[in-house]
C-alpha cells in the first residue's frame, strides 16, 4: 500500500493525524442552560422537601403536645375532689393558714381565673388527695399521736388520713422511719380532730394550677415559647407562671365550667368560672380547648387562620399578621369530673 502523505515504515503506513474536533460556543452555551435548568430543578426538589419535611416534622410536634397537655390535665381532673373513700365528707383542714403547703379544701375541688393569663389564657385548679395511700400499721393511742405507716410521706408535704367515715388533712414535720409527725407550727395544732387506727389509710394531698405563661427558651426569632406550666401548693394560681414547664407552644387555654342544675349528675349549661350564676358546688365537668403552636415560625408561607369552637370567644376565624407564619392547632376536649364537690 502506498502512502502519498505520510512515509511509510516497512509495509506500515501512518496515516496523517486526523483534524480534533470540539463543540462549538453555541453547543457549549446549550449545554450550560441545560445543566443550570437541572440544578435548578433539583435545587427546587430540595428547598420543597425540606419545607415540607419542616411543615411535617412541625405538625407532628403540635399534635403531640396538645394531646400530651389534654392529658396531663386530664389526669388531675379525674382526681379532683377525692377525699378518700368518703369523698362526700369534707375533711378537717389542721394545716397552718400561712404554711406554703397549706390547701384550701373548702374552695372546693375545682376554681380557676379567667383571661389573666399570657394571651388571656384561663388557669385551673385542682384539689385532692392522690395515689393508692399508705396503709397505717398501728392504732393511734390518741389525736396528737404520731402515725406510724408502712412506707413514709416527704417532710413538709400536705397529707390527708382517712377511715371512710371522717378525714384529716396535715402537714407532714417529720418521717422518723415509717413514723409521721405533725407538730404545731406547720399546723394549727399538733392534734388531729381525729383519731385513727390500723388499715386506715393515708395520702398524699395536693393543690395543682395548671396555666398558660412564657417557657424557659426561645425560637430561632428570639422570642419566648409560650408554655403550659404547672404550679404546686398555696397561692399557685399566682405562682403558676413560675411553676414546672411541662410543654412547649401551648398559646392559649379557654375553659368553661359544666354546671349541673338540676342535680342528675349531668352538666345543664357550661359557663365562665367568673360568672355570677355559677354554682361551684355544682360543677360537674371541665370544658377546655388549647390553642398550640409550632415551636419555630415559618413553617406556612402564608399566615395559616386558625378556627376556635364556637363557645370560644373570638369563634371566628383568627389570621394572624403577615409576619406570622406560625402553624397553630385546636384541641378541645369536655372532661367529667368523678368526684362530687363538697364546698
Amino acid at each position: 500500500m502506498m502512502c502519498k502523505s505520510a512515509p511509510s515504515v516497512g509495509r506500515k503506513c501512518y496515516l496523517g493525524l486526523h483534524r480534533q474536533q470540539g463543540v462549538t460556543l453555541v453547543e457549549l452555551m446549550i449545554a450550560l442552560a441545560i445543566g443550570l435548568l437541572v440544578t435548578v430543578a433539583m435545587l427546587k426538589v430540595y428547598v420543597d422537601s425540606s419545607r415540607l419535611y419542616r411543615f411535617n416534622e412541625g405538625l407532628a410536634r403540635v399534635q403531640e403536645n396538645g394531646r400530651f397537655a389534654l392529658e396531663f390535665i386530664r389526669r388531675d381532673a379525674r382526681v379532683a375532689g377525692f377525699w378518700g373513700c368518703n369523698s362526700d365528707a369534707e375533711p378537717y383542714n389542721g394545716i397552718s393558714t400561712a404554711s406554703d403547703a397549706y390547701i384550701d379544701v373548702a374552695a372546693g375541688h375545682v376554681t380557676g381565673t379567667s383571661d389573666d393569663g399570657l394571651n388571656g389564657a384561663d388557669s385551673i385548679t385542682f384539689r385532692s388527695a392522690t395515689g393508692r395511700g399508705a396503709p397505717v400499721t398501728a392504732n393511734m393511742s390518741g389525736t396528737d399521736d404520731n402515725i406510724t405507716v408502712d412506707s413514709p410521706l416527704a417532710v413538709g408535704k400536705a397529707a390527708l388520713i382517712s377511715d371512710c367515715e371522717k378525714s384529716d388533712v396535715f402537714q407532714v414535720t417529720g418521717n422518723d422511719g415509717a413514723v409521721l409527725k405533725h407538730g404545731v407550727g406547720a399546723n394549727e395544732s399538733p392534734d388531729l380532730k381525729n383519731s385513727y387506727i390500723a388499715g386506715n389509710r393515708v395520702y398524699e394531698a395536693r393543690e395543682i394550677t395548671y396555666c398558660v405563661a412564657n417557657g424557659a427558651g426561645k425560637d430561632k426569632d428570639g422570642n419566648w415559647i409560650p408554655s403550659l406550666r404547672r404550679a404546686d401548693g398555696k397561692g399557685s394560681a399566682s405562682a403558676c407562671e413560675n411553676g414546672d414547664e411541662l410543654l412547649e407552644g401551648i398559646e392559649d387555654m379557654q375553659i368553661l365550667y359544666g354546671e349541673d342544675t338540676d342535680a342528675d349528675g349531668t352538666a345543664n349549661r357550661y359557663v365562665a368560672i367568673n360568672s355570677g350564676e355559677l354554682q361551684k358546688n355544682r360543677i360537674v365537668s371541665v370544658r377546655i380547648s388549647l390553642l398550640v403552636r409550632s415551636i419555630n415560625n415559618n413553617l406556612t408561607t402564608e399566615p395559616s387562620p386558625y378556627i376556635y369552637p364556637p363557645w370560644v370567644i373570638p369563634p371566628t376565624p383568627t389570621t394572624p399578621d403577615e409576619d406570622d407564619k406560625y402553624l397553630r392547632k385546636i384541641f378541645t376536649t369536655t372532661i367529667t369530673l368523678r368526684n362530687k364537690a363538697i364546698n
